[in-house]
């Protein structure tokens, strides 16, 4: 049996070894850019290997959980990759920094640091999410999944350009948003 994206997901579930060879070649280029881009410069070459070959893996064990009404097969590769990549991340800067990068904070100033880094964090995610369509899409694909002005042109049938100053106009409406924040926090460090 030929096995195409179409048929892919469900060949990798009846455990075809073909299905994952086909994912490999077709989707390898795309998980390599997506893990370089996140560990290329703390790791090594062979580093990035590893983490691409364990996202495979992953997503071979995983294949039951894949939703097809959630998003596409490719989608969720890059997740699973993103957040193998993550993890390899972590180690590779505990291995090279000989201290655990999560280490517990120190003081009291530090720990108010890791809290607000966090809130923040979870306050530039909302205002992702009320970014209109196909506006907070693109963002998404650019910035959280790596993908080409290209790649995003041709899925959303706009020209690159357009797709280019969407970007431009989610990233001046977020950091008016961010200013807007500090903006309060500093208020309400002042009451």
């Amino acid at each position: 049996m030929n096995i195409s994206e179409e048929n892919l997901a469900s060949e990798l579930k009846n455990r075809n070894p073909i299905a994952l060879e086909y994912a490999m070649n077709v989707y390898g280029k795309n998980v390599y850019t997506l893990v370089y881009r996140i560990i290329g410069g703390i790791g090594s070459r062979e580093d990035i290997e590893e983490c691409v070959s364990d996202a495979f893996i992953t997503a071979w064990k995983k294949i039951a959980e894949f939703d097809e009404s959630r998003g596409t097969w490719k989608t969720w590769l890059l997740i699973l990759a993103k957040y193998k990549a993550l993890d390899y991340r972590r180690k590779l800067q505990e291995r090279g920094n000989g201290a655990p990068l999560a280490a517990e904070p120190t003081s009291r100033t530090d720990l108010e640091t890791v809290v607000l880094s966090r809130e923040r964090s979870a306050q530039i995610v909302a205002l992702i999410r009320s970014f209109p369509e196909p506006d907070r899409r693109i963002f998404i694909k650019r910035y959280f999944y790596y993908e080409t002005l290209e790649n995003i042109a041709a899925e959303t049938g706009l020209t690159k350009k357009a797709v280019e100053n969407r970007l431009f106009r989610s990233r001046q409406a977020l950091r008016q948003q961010m200013h807007l924040l500090e903006q309060e926090d500093t208020y309400e460090g002042k009451r």
